[in-house]
């Protein structure tokens, strides 16, 4: 299933497809925290049943014309590059299992992984997505970067 962009990035700002600015933050953007263990830490361990719980929250906030982004946080060690890689996976797990939730413009990019990697691997199979980051240097080189 492939969703239609609903918004666009222009100098790390979010606007809808109309031109109009969309307010990160604001009572119709949102951002909703992941936790690494929610989802699970390797494929072995997904929790099928919390990210099917996930979806159905999303697909009501859609209903309720709710839009937001999904915040990686990695509540477990991510201190080699295996564990990144991992955590980085499970996202990608957790963003296929969501992948119909037209209301979800993307992710914030997490510290813990290699922002490029993590990008890549999410726009994979979501190329509709804009990220989220607080990192600056970040922000200022790439379109699909929205500074927050």
């Amino acid at each position: 299933m492939k969703i239609e962009a609903k918004f666009y990035s222009e100098k790390n700002e979010l606007y809808f497809l109309d031109g109009s600015k969309a307010e990160v933050g604001s009572d119709r953007i949102k951002s909703y925290a992941v936790k690494w263990t929610e989802v699970g830490l390797d494929e072995d361990s997904y929790d099928e049943a919390f990210l099917a719980n996930l979806r159905d929250q999303f697909k009501e906030m859609e209903e309720q014309g709710t839009y937001g982004y999904v915040v990686p946080e990695c509540d477990s060690s991510c201190d080699d590059e295996s564990k990144k890689e991992a955590f980085v996976a499970s996202m990608k797990h957790c963003a296929r299992r969501i992948k119909d939730c037209e209301n979800i413009i993307g992710f914030a990019v997490p510290s813990e992984a290699d922002p490029e990697f993590f990008m890549e691997e999410l726009s994979a199979k979501h190329k509709h997505y804009i990220y989220f980051t607080k990192d600056s240097g970040l922000s200022e080189s790439n379109d699909k970067i929205v500074k927050i």
